[in-house]
């Protein structure tokens, strides 16, 4: 009987081991996400002058987006979502802090996706504010990037100057994007869903993978839907909102992987 007790409690230690190492592992695990803004082959930078596909002559003052509701695929098909209330982030081009998400806790294992939301999911659009908080604070992170009248996020705000024009009154642009399908009444819904293709990468304890997004910003107006300034100023809702969002689809893409 002693010695079945012995053997008892040496199985229970190594289970115990086992299992803390197992855990340390996944809390070690890493992957990063980080977003280059650029403008074609050029960084993107704020009252620096640009010339779009149509001739128009711009420069930005400012540059944010969220991006939400991270999800990896692996190989094998499964998927590892980050939980919802970790996986909100605000990138503001101002603040070059911000262009990098780092995960912790995902589990080992080779990968073939990323996928993300470019915006804000309807149901934390209509959460409590005590459940919208640190990139979704409308009184601090998020601050500029709500619509007080229209209870919603704006999920891509660019804002700039055309140069070289004769009336001075009519050089601002800004495009304030949202949307996310109403909660009582139907409207306008913008939220999109990007996935990103990655070959095949492996995250483990020794290998944390940063996959490096480019977002060109010269293809939110020359993409799927022409967008010339001079026709739309100044856009924050209606149906040419939705054509901005295709275009800003498909500015988001993989550039490398690195480790």
């Amino acid at each position: 009987m002693k010695n079945a007790l012995i053997i008892i409690a040496l199985l229970f230690s190594v289970s115990v081991y086992a299992n803390e190492k197992d855990s340390t592992i996944i809390n070690k695990t890493g992957f990063s996400l980080d977003f280059k803004n650029v403008f074609g082959t050029a960084p993107f930078e704020f009252k620096k002058e640009y010339t779009t596909a149509f001739g128009e002559k711009l420069n930005f003052v400012t540059l944010n987006y969220f991006i939400s509701n991270i999800k990896l695929t692996k190989k094998d098909g499964s998927e590892y979502i980050v939980p919802q209330d970790s996986s909100y982030f605000l990138i503001k081009h101002l603040d070059s802090t911000s262009h990098g998400i780092h995960l912790n806790g995902i589990p080992a294992g080779k990968y073939k996706s990323v996928t993300f939301t470019i915006g804000v999911d309807s149901v934390r659009n209509t959460m409590d504010v005590s459940k919208r908080t640190g990139a979704l604070d409308v009184g601090a992170r998020a601050r500029g990037m709500y619509w007080v009248w229209n209870s919603g996020y704006i999920f891509f705000k660019l804002e700039g100057k055309t140069i070289n024009e004769v009336d001075s009154l009519s050089k601002n642009f800004q495009y304030h994007i949202g949307g996310y399908g109403g909660y009582e009444t139907k409207t306008i819904n913008n939220i999109k869903v990007k996935t990103i293709e990655l070959g095949k990468i492996r995250v483990s304890s020794k290998k944390h993978p940063t996959i490096h997004i480019q977002v060109d910003i010269a293809k939110f107006f020359d993409n799927v839907n022409p967008l010339k300034v001079a026709e739309h100023r100044s856009v924050m809702g209606g149906p040419f909102s939705g054509k901005i969002s295709e275009n800003y689809f498909n500015i988001f893409n993989l550039e490398n992987v690195t480790y």
